[in-house]
Formats: structure tokens, sequence, C-alpha cells
């Protein structure tokens, strides 16, 4: 268990013979759209191993999650499943699309930046799980490029804890995070100033 940021309670699964039995029905109904985004892997013989099973309560209160991204190598998937219903206020998942593509190094920095934009501006930056009168269902999943930067927003209610599943899947060749602590907080700037100017875009 670890609390990363105030508020935010990480158990995790693996190796856990009390709790990790609980991961195994989401995950096997997983197992097909896992197995299909890597096909091309599979064929070739790389091995896709359940590289993170974990359970993340966030507290009322709880602060507004550092952008960050889950692995920057491979083609790794993160998948949420909020236990629960998640209005705007109870801690929904932030996202900046297309920034992915940052870390696909078999093209130029160039063209992963254009890529990177030219998502962010269809969407008009950043995309939220749960915004205004909206509500994440309980059950419903999140399926994200590991190398996409989110965050977790505050919970800025008064009602209970909000419990979310996080499964990620990763090739065995390719564990993450797949890059040094100084690219992820890079990353971690990056984040910041692209939803800056996005809010500034949105703004005028």
């Amino acid at each position: 268990m670890g609390r990363y940021t105030f508020g935010r309670l990480h158990l995790l699964f693996r190796g856990s013979p009390e709790y990790e039995a609980a991961a195994v029905s989401p995950h096997a109904s997983l197992s097909p759209l896992v197995h299909k985004h890597f096909e091309i892997q599979d064929m070739a013989g790389r091995r896709v191993f359940l590289s993170e099973a974990q359970l993340v309560i966030a507290d009322p209160f709880a602060e507004v999650q550092q952008w960050h991204m889950d692995a920057a190598s491979g083609r790794g998937l993160s998948v949420f499943l909020p236990l629960q219903n998640v209005a705007a206020d109870r801690g929904p998942q932030e996202l900046l699309p297309g920034t992915h593509a940052l870390h696909d190094y078999r093209r130029g920095l160039q063209e992963r930046c254009r890529d990177c934009f030219r998502s962010l501006c269809a969407t008009h930056g950043t995309v939220k799980t749960a915004e205004g009168a909206e509500v994440w269902s309980a059950g419903d999943a999140l399926v994200l490029d590991s190398g996409l930067l989110h965050r977790g927003l505050a919970n800025d209610s008064l009602g209970a804890p909000v419990p979310m599943l996080v499964l990620r899947y990763d090739l065995v060749d390719k564990p993450p995070p797949g890059c040094r602590r100084s690219w992820l907080l890079a990353m971690c700037q990056v984040g910041r100033s692209l939803s800056s100017v996005f809010r500034l875009y949105a703004w005028m």
C-alpha cells in the first residue's frame, strides 16, 4: 500500500494471496480486447503479461494528481474500472488525447508533435471521464495507451471514498516504465504545459 498524492490509497493486488483473486474476473473479461490489441506481437511470439493490478481509493478531499504516464515503451494498455459511479466532483480521470504519440520513436520528433497537437486541437484540449452533470458509471472501462498523459482529478465531495480498479498490460520484453525517471518527470511538465496552453486557448 502507498499514498503518492494526498487522499489516494494505492493497494497492489499482484502477488497477494488474499486480494489477487478479486482481479481475476475483470482480467478475464478484458482478455479478448487485450489479445486483439497485442495481436501483431502475439503472432511474432512476444508475450503479454498483466504488469499491474491495483485498487486506487480516492478519499473525500483527495488532491488532483500530477500529469503522468504509465509506460513509455511497447504498446502497453492501462484499464480503469470504477467500482461505483463517479460524478464530476468525485475524482474522475482527465486525459490529454494524442500525447501517447510522443513516445513512438519509430517516427521523427516533428511528426510526433504534430500528431499530438492535431489530437489535442480536435478535442480542444483535455477530456474528462465526467464533467458537469455527467457521471462515469460503475463498471465502465476506460482503456488507454499506457503512454497517454492522464491524471485523477480532485475528489471534492463529502461522500464515501471512490474505489477504482486499475489493470495494466505490457509486453514481457518491454516492461514498464521503459524510460528513465528524468523522462517521467519531463512528461509531467509537458502535461502541465499542454494543459495550461489549451485552458488559455479555451478562455480566448
